[in-house]
């Protein structure tokens, strides 16, 4: 009976998310718009443990008022031909499980139906969690933070700095701490990587409650892992950025556009020799001091049309800074009531905002930091996978697989991704102020 039980789960599962191919595309984009604006694709030339994809940052110079000036420019070396690199994007990993007990299954052999619904339910939240984690991911930078305005600690209270970040937090969590935002190699744990288990959650103070360990986590007792100080910043265990040795998941859009003109080699590419060319458009916060949400991205916008000769077609920002330049829209006279625009497969709310590159959707996310706007060409910017987003680890035939040493069967779920900006003069970025949030 068990062993038809397990096959009849495995069918299940296979048919839910294996063959119904709009399932998991639905739990994965519903509430990302990011991901949903930008798409998923398995498409991708990958040689061995790396994604090679080449760009062109630079156009004939063979140009001059003489034959011969032309011709001098068409022959050299630097000048002459179209000029590129190629981005060499290493494939990342990302793993999900979840346990199904082997006693729960023999209970519930009168009540099969009602049980695999169940199980579905826990395998809808899981996919959703990869959904939601890969959209927070991908608009972060390399240190991969999920409090990335910084916490402070009391006797297990942790206090957000921005309130906002509380959304990146969820019950039940496993977390480690670093004094940094894990963006540098010599950036390193707290406390030896000790962890803090999440146990509650307050969403409206923007505070979450750690233990030190399952078992105090299980009692309710709050505690204050080794180590843990000061102002810090929190990251999933074992998802730190930091240290020469990281667990490498995937490159990021602040990896690609940081804050300042990047003077390094990342990929392969040396982004020094055109910083905004191969590093993307940037606004610093001296440049736009003083200025309005509305006025930052038409400034953003105007620089990346002026100097990149590119022309963003969509703005992604925090729900918040979307409500408030709402709000400053009407309050110029511009009555925009973010109608519902076509993302990928959903349609989100988007206000409408004429530019020097045309009219510009403005979507929101609450993944996207609360103090970044974003601005950009969708088909500049490719998230790949190996295998499936997520894919369902069955190359064995075995959909349902035994955990060794314990009666109960797992369900695993993998992503090999890789993340680049194909075309970095399309992608933009400019601070946004936090009054008011």
């Amino acid at each position: 009976m068990v062993g038809s039980t397990v096959e009849a789960l495995a069918a299940f599962y296979k048919e839910r998310y294996i063959d119904d191919n709009g399932k998991v595309p639905e739990l994965l984009l519903k509430d990302n718009v990011f991901l949903d604006i930008i798409g998923t694709s398995e498409e991708g030339d990958g040689t061995g443990k790396y994604l090679v994809a080449p760009f062109v940052d630079q156009r004939p110079q063979g140009h001059a008022a003489t034959r011969a000036a032309a011709q001098a420019g068409a022959a050299t070396a630097n000048g002459g031909n179209l000029n590129g690199d190629a981005w060499i994007i290493p494939w990342g990993d990302y793993k999900s499980s979840v346990y199904i007990g082997h006693k729960a299954m023999v209970l519930s052999k009168n009540r099969m139906g009602a049980f695999f619904q169940d199980r579905a339910k826990e395998t809808d939240l899981l996919i959703e969690g990869v959904g939601t984690y890969f959209e927070s991911l991908l608009l972060g930078d390399e240190g991969h933070s999920v409090s990335p305005g910084g916490f402070t600690i009391s006797t297990g209270v942790c206090t957000m700095v921005n309130k906002q970040d509380i959304v990146h937090i969820e019950k039940g969590m496993l977390l480690q701490a670093s004094a940094n935002n894990g963006t540098l190699t010599t950036d390193a744990l707290l406390g030896s990587g000790s962890i803090g288990y999440v146990f509650a959650v307050n969403r409206n103070a923007g505070t979450f409650t750690v233990a030190t360990s399952d078992a105090l986590a299980v009692a309710l007792t709050a505690g204050t892992p080794s180590g843990w100080t000061g102002t810090m910043f929190a990251f999933r265990n074992a998802d730190f950025g930091g240290t020469t040795t990281p667990n490498f998941i995937v490159n990021t859009l602040g990896e690609y556009v940081p804050l300042l003109d990047p003077t390094d080699t990342l990929n392969g590419v040396d982004r020094s020799l055109d910083p905004m060319m191969r590093g993307g458009v940037r606004l610093t916060a001296a440049e736009v001091a003083g200025l309005g949400t509305r006025d930052r991205i038409v400034k953003l916008v105007t620089r990346m049309k002026s100097r990149a000769g590119s022309k963003p077609t969509k703005i992604l920002i925090h729900d918040e800074q979307w409500a408030g330049l709402a709000n400053e829209l009407e309050a110029r006279g511009i009555r925009n009531l973010g109608e519902p625009a076509k993302a990928g497969i959903f349609s989100f709310p988007a206000l409408k905002m004429s530019t020097t590159a045309g009219m510009i959707e403005v979507f929101s996310s609450n993944k996207v930091r609360p103090d970044t706007c974003w601005a950009f060409k969708p088909d500049a910017i490719h998230f790949r996978t190996a295998s499936g987003f997520p894919e369902t680890m069955a190359g064995d035939g075995n959909t349902i697989l035994r955990k060794s040493e314990e009666d109960t069967y797992e369900l695993r779920l993998v992503v090999i991704p890789a993340f680049y900006v194909y075309n970095p003069k399309e992608v933009g970025r400019c601070p946004l102020l936090m009054t008011g949030l």
